[in-house]
């Protein structure tokens, strides 16, 4: 390990992050100085975390996959299957479980592959079963965000067996995060009980380099004690959190959930100051959060600087030269471009209002029709036991939506009364505040969204939007005369181009031609 690095990770555990980057990015430097693919691999790899605590996803994605094509520069073994595990780390980030959990058993796979092996020396063994050990915990938390909670136990099993049969010492980074996961799988599994002393083990460590774990466990200990009633413990394990506030790179953001439970623990002890205080925190970060981190892809600047050079030079050659041919070939030219344009306006347009007309049909049948998503009243709730303890799907076979439990049939009653309400019109609607609305978290809400209402939350929230709209538009003809910004701003868009962006992913169709085709339908 470089200095480098060894500086820069001290620095992610002391929070200042531009100083980490920067050492990263020397690191980086001289690795392309020096033609080293695994210093560069572990800086841009690096690189892609940070900006990612610092919640620049943009810019870590860029990093991540910068970083994926020095793989294949590491010699076949150990090296390169660690090297791609760590890289399947950004899957895991961006929610795609997946393909994360894919990645990392053929990884364990080939592992198990390189230990059959007769000819491995003592220390090159030991190194891959630390190896091993190491993805079997990466893969337990793919399988805990799955909600495979059996194969999640066997794996850290796994973990556990190799740690303590060769390397009885502990202190490893390894031994500490099966510790930890080891809580988070009892945590998900809601037996809060037996998950504490997991992470109450975490938070008394002395070690100063596993503050990061330490700060995670404090959180997970703010929620377990929540869901157990303590509410006393709970706030003291989420103040230290919100106190401590290390930006970590993971999938749950844990700086928001210290501040929710926080606030949550003051109210139930009726200490109204301070559940203000961490509730106002909250929302100002979530507000910030939204304000700076929307997609708007309308600032890019289009340079017109050679249309005007070749305007310039069309109008200099009119006035020097006057010959009647060159006049007739223009407006030859003129008229056959205008030609193929009427055609093809008269083409699009035609297109465009069959698509509109099959839009509105589709409207109207699911008006009528019943809903795609599970029908409560018609499916009965599986026991919070028995989803637990079912063999997780095949991957091989169709995924079907799975029935759902009691908590599931509660917040989505909850989601259809906010679907049949406005309150998704409110342009500060995010996903951590319809979490709070719901009386959930955003990990529950994610999930309950993607699989019952088969999208991400920024698409079911818009489509929700679009639709208010429209039924606006239809129904109430003033809208017809309105500007397109202040129908974006009506139904709870912070912009005209992020309105007609999303319009035209929902339906297909722009609200220009929307409303010009009503007007001609009127």
């Amino acid at each position: 390990m470089s200095l480098y690095q060894v500086h820069a990770n001290r620095l992610i555990n002391e929070g200042n992050l531009d100083a980490s980057l920067s050492y990263f990015k020397k690191l980086d430097s001289v690795g392309k100085l020096h033609h080293d693919p695994f210093s560069q691999f572990v800086a841009k790899l690096s690189i892609g975390e940070i900006h990612y605590r610092k919640k620049d996803y943009a810019e870590s994605k860029i990093a991540f996959e910068a970083a994926q094509p020095f793989i294949k520069e590491f010699p076949e073994g150990v090296d390169r299957i660690l090297s791609a595990s760590e890289y399947s780390f950004f899957y895991y980030l961006n929610g795609k479980f997946e393909i994360y959990i894919k990645e990392l058993e053929e990884n364990n796979v080939k592992l198990d592959n390189l230990l059959k092996s007769s000819k491995l020396e003592a220390t090159e063994r030991n190194y891959i079963l630390l190896s091993k050990a190491t993805v079997d915990v990466f893969l337990a938390r793919g399988y805990l965000m799955n909600e495979a909670f059996d194969k999640a136990e066997s794996v850290l099993a796994d973990a556990r067996r190799i740690l303590d049969e060769h390397f009885p010492d502990k202190g490893f980074l390894t031994d500490i995060q099966q510790e930890l996961v080891q809580g988070e799988l009892y945590f998900f599994k809601k037996d809060f009980k037996t998950a504490i002393p997991y992470f109450q083990k975490i938070v008394n460590l002395e070690d100063a380099n596993f503050k990061e774990f330490q700060y995670m466990a404090k959180v997970f200990l703010a929620i377990s004690y929540y869901q157990l009633k303590d509410y006393d413990q709970s706030l003291k394990f989420a103040e230290d959190a919100v106190r401590q506030k290390i930006q970590v790179a993971d999938y749950i953001d844990f700086e928001m959930e210290a501040l929710r439970y926080a606030y949550l623990s003051s109210k139930e002890l009726g200490d109204m100051d301070k559940a203000q205080q961490y509730s106002a925190i909250f929302l100002e970060q979530d507000e910030a959060l939204n304000d700076t981190k929307r997609s708007n892809f309308v600032n890019s600047i289009i340079n017109n600087l050679e249309v005007g050079k070749l305007k310039d030079d069309l109008q200099e050659k009119t006035k020097v030269n006057s010959n009647l041919r060159y006049v007739l070939l223009g407006l030859a030219l003129l008229i056959i471009f205008l030609t193929v344009y009427v055609i093809y306006q008269r083409r699009t347009h035609r297109e465009n209002k069959k698509r509109i007309e099959e839009y509105m049909k589709k409207l109207e049948q699911e008006k009528t029709e019943p809903r795609k998503e599970i029908l409560l009243e018609d499916k009965p709730a599986k026991s919070t036991k028995s989803t637990e303890s079912s063999e997780p799907a095949d991957s091989s076979e169709p995924a079907e939506p799975m029935e759902p439990d009691e908590e599931s049939i509660r917040l989505l009653e909850k989601l259809r009364l906010f679907e049949e309400g406005e309150l998704f019109t409110d342009p500060k609607m995010s996903f951590s505040y319809l979490a709070s609305h719901l009386e959930t978290n955003t990990i529950t809400l994610s999930k309950l969204i993607n699989t019952y209402k088969e999208m991400n939350f920024n698409d079911y929230i818009n489509g929700l939007r679009i639709r208010y709209i429209i039924e606006k538009i239809k129904n109430e003809p003033k809208f017809e005369q309105y500007k397109i910004s202040y129908l974006a701003e009506v139904s709870g868009f912070s912009s005209h181009s992020i309105f007609s962006k999303a319009f035209k992913k929902s339906t297909g169709f722009t609200p220009s031609q929307f409303l010009d085709y009503l007007k001609e339908d009127r």
